[in-house]
């Protein structure tokens, strides 16, 4: 599949996230900032997080939007390595994109998305 553009992770988002009361502004906000981390890649390494960003993160993945995936990598003298890693879920963003009755969670968008990243622990 091509690169996502805003366009589509916007319209995903806003047919998620809109019919929660999200204004197209955050959710244009919410796009940038997952962009942010993905540019032109696919995936991102989940140790580049800080546990706030990561937190929408898992909110995007309860929604479909997102996956986690982990691999392990054999390092020097048989130990391993895990290496954690978020990619686009880009089947389930083009199904959102495309259809204004995806189904998603009855929670306020503003309290899981934003909560953490207002208040970091």
């Amino acid at each position: 599949m091509p690169v996502m553009t805003r366009e589509m992770l916007i319209a995903a988002l806003e047919n998620v996230y809109g019919k929660k009361g999200m204004d197209t502004k955050d959710v244009e906000e919410l796009s940038d900032f997952i962009l942010s981390f993905f540019g032109y890649e696919d995936y991102v390494l989940d140790n580049m997080l800080s546990s706030s960003e990561r937190d929408v993160f898992y909110n995007l993945e309860e929604l479909g939007l997102l996956d986690a995936h982990r691999e392990e990598v054999s390092i020097i003298k048989g130990k391993s390595w895990r290496v954690n890693q978020w990619t686009y879920n880009k089947d389930n963003i083009h199904k959102a994109a495309s259809n204004s009755n995806y189904e998603s969670s009855d929670e306020n968008p503003y309290e899981e998305i934003f909560r953490e990243l207002e208040n970091p622990k």
